[in-house]
């Protein structure tokens, strides 16, 4: 095979690798890839839940109902001979909530109706182990093994007045540090791809001074949130895939000026999705979520999620560059 007939196999391949939520980041967001390749992936996410817009804190006796645009741009690259990757996401959404709040003060529905945008992040990736700079034509010959990345989230408040009931916005940062394990259950890229993915991360957050006017205190804190995020997927044909997914969050408690609001999230849910490549730089995925078990802490979601992803190589440059 020539060189030349990786190319597009290749950024195929990379088309699913972004996908950035709160929610989690859905199958094959976090799989190797070539450097040099810029992308955009838009998103929509139907989310009913009784946890915030942001996804990590639980409101008990509250129902939200969130329609949510998240869209990354990410572009990968190296660092000496080590393959990396920044990110930056923007999520603006609108959505409803129906919850009792104070049942002795009547509250008029438009206070319970927000939007503008939900939290956002920039990111930083590096890869640790079994993770070359290559560029596609390159990349094209690396036969498959088990790989570690690294990565660094800082995410920033969304759209947020304290004079709302509800926002989609936090008003506080957080600190998110993650790692990816990669397995590939093929021994190379001429078969179909099988992937099992584990993603552990671990947030930590600033505090929120100045609460929404559902809360009567002056400071809101909250621990630190634990989630761990697993896939496994298989192509079926080499445009054609599907996954299950499975994921377990757990912590996130809040404090209202030293008190407990006694709302640790411990949190198992999962569901399938199923991805097809249209064109060698567009590729499409959906995928359903649930909550499978809530232990006490009476977590309930349902996730609707669909995504296409955008890519674009500079092959002149490719070109040039290997003459």
């Amino acid at each position: 095979m020539k060189k030349a007939k990786y190319v597009p196999l290749i950024v195929c391949f990379y088309l699913f690798t972004i996908n950035c939520t709160a929610q989690g980041d859905g199958p094959r967001a976090e799989l190797f890839a070539p450097t040099g390749v810029w992308g955009v992936n838009p998103k929509y996410l139907h989310l009913e839940q009784n946890l915030l817009p942001a996804g990590n804190i639980l409101v008990e006796g509250a129902n939200f109902k969130i329609d949510v645009f998240p869209t990354t741009f990410f572009h990968t690259f190296g660092i000496g001979t080590n393959y990396a990757r920044v990110l930056a996401m923007v999520n603006p959404g609108s959505g409803k909530a129906t919850a009792e709040i104070n049942p002795q003060i009547p509250i008029p529905i438009d206070e319970l109706n927000f939007d503008g945008f939900s939290d956002g992040f920039v990111a930083f990736e590096m890869g640790i182990l079994n993770t070359p700079a290559l560029n596609v034509v390159e990349f094209a010959k690396l036969e498959p093994e088990v790989r570690v990345t690294g990565q660094f989230r800082l995410w920033y408040s969304g759209s947020y007045d304290s004079d709302k009931l509800v926002n989609l916005g936090t008003n506080r940062f957080a600190l998110e540090f993650r790692s990816t394990l990669l397995i590939p259950l093929f021994k190379s890229l001429e078969q179909k791809q099988t992937w099992i993915e584990f993603v552990p991360k671990l947030q930590f957050f600033t505090a929120n001074n100045d609460p929404a006017r559902s809360s009567t205190a002056s400071k809101i804190e909250q621990d630190p949130f634990f989630m761990i995020e697993s896939h496994l997927s298989h192509n079926f044909t080499k445009k054609l895939w599907a996954s299950a997914d499975l994921g377990y969050q757990y912590g996130g408690s809040t404090a209202a000026d030293g008190v407990s609001d006694d709302n640790t999230i411990n949190f198992l849910g999962g569901g399938a999705s199923l991805g097809y490549q249209i064109l060698p730089y567009l590729g499409a995925y959906g995928s359903y979520g649930t909550d499978f078990f809530n232990g006490q802490t009476g977590v309930n979601a349902e996730m609707l999620r669909l995504s296409v992803v955008f890519t674009y190589v500079n092959l002149n440059k490719l070109k040039k560059e290997s003459n």
